[in-house]
């Protein structure tokens, strides 16, 4: 009869970044909470451990990432305020420079050159990302303490269900047994979803005219090889995801930019292009990030949207009661100016900036007396912080025709890259936008778990502010920009205007495009590419577990209710605060079960955001609070499991904390 104690097995489905961060964290206190019990990590996925599907190696270099590379990373350090223990590791920069000095050798050649020429505030490439992440799993899994084993499943999971014991398996593409558990975390990141009826309608008037439709999905995985030189085409979205189009669409066919002497950039086109017509709702494309030329960047701590504040905003949560724009959103005005107007007068009127600081704390946003204030430190009305100017500039003047919009965007991108030159610490446009993303963390806190109206946070956050912030505060490298004012002067992009239409024209058998704000007939184009990602949408899931984890009420769409007996279903995975345990169709928390990061969206705001060292990540408390979560849980199980006189021994030895 063996003697050889029983291990303790998690499953980790999804091997990017938050399942890293989760693996890494199991390590760091298997030893703590399981003691000598023996810990069994299965990280299943049918992508590479570390990028997974986001960022895998194979992937164009052209596509970049929109965060700088010493801000990037999976380590814990002595700013996480975890329950577990802290375990040092380089960031993306940190390793870049191993790369460099040939500490790291198990690289592409591209990586070592990306490497060689990368500063704390460069954007690498995804790919090269990819490599970073590849190497940090694998780092850990080198690492893992003694009693802790690995294995990579490179395959898909299927399902979850449990057995009369209580233990989950998970069901394996390819395999025939399902794989056992005493927990699992589901970590799968952006997930596919089914399309919409309108995206149905799209692919089926493509199909029947001979058209080309790229229905929304990540860039890297779009196909574009039936867009051909010359050919008209759409891109709807002018985010993240449209920058990567830009850059395939052009560079990736040959093209190249020259500088010229006033740093501005010259495209040279290869003749393989197509002619891209661009546009949006909002009609303007995402603001250029901010120069900030150092390695270590701290995180804004917000003045009025203190933690009393936030505790008294999440006092009534889960009642319906709370308004965004009535109860948060003031405080969230109130920051972000304050830092705009501090930055807008300092060097100017040093006399203004030292009654502003005198005054400006002691009014309400909004207020008569905050009014008065302002008008009379920034007499120039258009100089004011004005939330409409910036999220709606298009719609602050009219245009004859294309060629004045194209002017005009040409003159807006122009003011954006001075701007970000500038960088926060000179420009009050830039020190605004960088205290709104500081300022997710506070708001996160907030909204989150129902803490807003269901109404409101469909209306106020999902169909405005969300966007808004992406909008001012996760844009795209300054560099894009310059590549894009280069290419809308070389008539390569063609921005469209404001409130972009598109239009299946049966009539004429292509897609119809155009702006109700710019006067002139519509384009006709022959393939029009969604140019966003897909939103997530537990019950659209075409992921097979979600699919069937959700058809067989093992988990359901997060719902945030109003004060009456309405309310807003969102399509997040419905999870518990604190301990990420997934809630099922009944409304109950399953022990073993457990998610965090995109699939979550809506139950937490803005879950997409990685881990970021120095600032106390969210990412990683919530990491380690799943990791503990699934330890403690699987030694509880083990007890169970051996009976009365197991669980005896299993307390008496148990880690003492």
């Amino acid at each position: 009869m063996s003697t050889e104690a029983a291990p303790l097995r998690i499953c980790i489905v999804g091997a990017g970044p938050r399942g890293t961060v989760a693996l890494e964290r199991i390590c760091a206190n298997a030893p703590e909470v399981a003691g000598d019990t023996p810990v069994e990590v299965h990280v299943v996925d049918p992508y590479p451990a570390g990028g997974g599907r986001v960022w895998q190696l194979g992937q164009s270099r052209r596509l970049l990432m929109n965060t700088v590379a010493g801000d990037v990373t999976v380590f814990t350090d002595d700013t996480v305020t975890c329950e577990g223990p802290l375990t040092a590791g380089p960031t993306q920069y940190q390793w870049a420079r191993m790369v460099a000095e040939g500490e790291v050798t198990d690289v592409t050649e591209e990586a070592r050159a990306e490497a060689a020429a990368m500063e704390p505030w460069s954007y690498a490439s995804r790919a090269f990302q990819g490599e970073y992440l590849a190497w940090a799993f694998a780092h850990i899994v080198r690492n893992a303490p003694a009693g802790v084993r690995v294995r990579v499943h490179r395959t898909r999971a299927t399902s979850l269900t449990e057995s009369a014991d209580g233990r989950q398996q998970v069901s394996l593409e390819g395999r025939e047994l399902p794989l056992t558990a005493d927990a699992v975390i589901l970590a799968q990141g952006h997930y596919d979803v089914e399309p919409t009826d309108r995206q149905h309608e799209l692919v089926d008037f493509a199909s029947r005219h001979g058209l080309h439709y790229v229905p929304p999905s990540s860039p890297a995985e779009a196909d574009l090889a039936p867009i051909g030189a010359g050919q008209a085409v759409a891109l709807r979205g002018l985010g993240l995801n449209f920058y990567d189009y830009m850059a395939l669409l052009t560079e990736g066919r040959g093209g190249r930019f020259v500088p010229r002497p006033d740093g501005g950039l010259t495209y040279l086109p290869s003749g393989d292009e197509p002619v891209v017509h661009a546009g949006s709702g909002r009609g303007v494309p995402y603001r250029a990030r901010a120069e900030i030329r150092q390695e270590i960047v701290p995180r804004y701590r917000a003045t009025f949207l203190s933690a009393d504040e936030i505790a008294r905003l999440r006092g009534p949560a889960g009642t319906g009661r709370t308004d965004f724009m009535r109860d948060l959103f003031p405080l969230v005005s109130k920051e972000v100016a304050w830092n705009y107007y501090q930055v807008l007068l300092r060097d100017d009127d040093p006399d203004g900036h030292a009654r502003l600081l005198a005054e400006y704390p002691q009014h309400a946003w909004g207020s008569p007396e905050m009014e008065a204030l302002l008008s009379e430190l920034v007499p120039d009305a258009e100089l004011r912080w004005n939330w409409e100017a910036l999220d709606r500039p298009a719609d602050r003047r009219e245009f004859a025709d294309a060629a004045d919009y194209r002017a005009w965007i040409l003159s807006v991108l122009d003011e954006d890259l001075r701007h970000s030159d500038l960088g926060p610490a000179t420009s009050a446009v830039k020190a605004a936008a960088a205290v709104m993303r500081d300022l997710r963390d506070e708001v996160r806190q907030v909204i989150s778990y129902r803490g807003l109206s269901g109404t409101s946070y469909r209306d106020h956050i999902d169909h405005w502010f969300s966007g808004l912030n992406n909008f001012a505060a996760s844009g795209p490298p300054a560099t894009r920009v310059r590549q894009l004012r280069a290419l809308v002067e070389a008539g390569v992009v063609q921005v469209l205007g404001p409130r972009m239409r598109v239009t299946a024209d049966e009539e004429s058998g292509a897609f119809s495009v155009d702006s109700p704000h710019v006067p002139g007939p519509p384009v006709r184009v022959t393939a029009l590419v969604e140019a966003h990602l897909p939103t997530t949408d537990v019950r659209r899931a075409t992921d097979p577990l979600l699919a069937s984890l959700l058809s067989a009420g093992g988990c359901r769409a997060h719902f945030i209710p109003d004060a009456g007996n309405s309310g807003y279903e969102t399509g997040g995975l419905d999870v518990t605060d604190v301990t990420f345990q997934i809630i099922d169709g009944r409304g109950v928390p399953h022990p073993a079960r457990f998610s965090y990061g995109p699939p979550v969206e809506s139950v937490q705001w803005v879950t997409a955001i990685g881990a970021r060292p120095h600032v106390n990540s969210r990412t990683l408390l919530q990491g380690d609070s799943i990791a503990r979560s699934c330890l403690k849980h699987g030694m509880s199980r083990l007890a169970a499991s051996q009976g009365p006189a197991a669980r005896r021994d299993a307390e008496l030895t148990a880690p003492v904390r």
